[in-house]
């Protein structure tokens, strides 16, 4: 049974109306191309949750899959079904993975190591299955995480948007990470939320104004990205 936490949604709107339908679509798509004993549960996480989505916004719904071999088959019929699964996202993680922390051999270069995803764990909404325990996982420190993500960002992702290969608007939603931890460090208690973080910087030419700014006001100018970046390598240099 999926727990249909919305449910409790006051004044929803025309996309949260949308979102939940293409939420329930997609998991009887799920249990349609997966048998229900490998599914170990599954979390919904991001601005759906939160309820601060536009019009760009995507669902992310995580499946927990219990083992590599039935996570590779549902990557790959997911890939031959996103624009029908859209706006929502199936991003599946396998218990395997968790356990080793370790990401499949078959998964790009710029996914995340599993355990960024245990990390906030109690900020994601379990729709159905069994509630994972993060004591139960290799989980690497914070400082750790941090100094990987930066490294990421600053020496892969950046590089890759530059070519054309990460969409600007991927670019942004890191940025907002990179700072919602760089403010945890900082020993600050920031909102998870993007009104909240920008309202929480209080430095006017800190880079989440700027990126906040973006998010509301997506631009195809390649003047306007470009700059962006600049200011982006430059805060990124100062905090590394």
């Amino acid at each position: 049974m999926v727990n249909e936490f919305w449910k409790s949604y006051k004044n929803k709107t025309k996309l949260e109306e949308r979102a939940i339908s293409s939420i329930k679509q997609a998991m009887n798509f799920l249990f349609s191309n997966i048998p229900e004993n490998k599914i170990v549960s599954v979390y919904i996480e991001g601005t759906f949750v939160t309820r601060e989505m536009t019009k760009r916004s995507d669902i992310d719904i995580v499946p927990i899959i219990k083992d590599n071999r039935t996570l590779k088959k549902l990557q790959n019929v997911r890939n031959k079904n996103k624009e029908m699964l859209r706006p929502s996202e199936l991003l599946p993680i396998s218990l395997t993975e968790l356990k080793q922390n370790k990401n499949a051999k078959h998964r790009g270069p710029l996914k995340g190591r599993p355990d960024t995803f245990l990390r906030d764990l109690e900020h994601y909404k379990l729709v159905y299955g069994k509630k994972l325990s993060k004591p139960d996982y290799p989980v690497r420190s914070a400082n750790k995480m941090f100094s990987h993500e930066l490294k990421t960002l600053k020496n892969r992702t950046i590089a890759l948007h530059k070519k054309g290969e990460y969409g600007f608007s991927q670019l942004i939603k890191q940025v907002f990470w990179i700072v919602f931890y760089e403010q945890k460090r900082l020993g600050g208690s920031p909102p998870r939320t993007w009104n909240g973080l920008n309202k929480f910087v209080k430095n006017k030419n800190h880079i989440i104004h700027k990126a906040y700014h973006f998010r509301k006001h997506p631009t195809k100018d390649k003047r306007k990205r470009a700059g962006f970046i600049r200011s982006l390598e430059a805060y990124l240099e100062k905090i590394s």
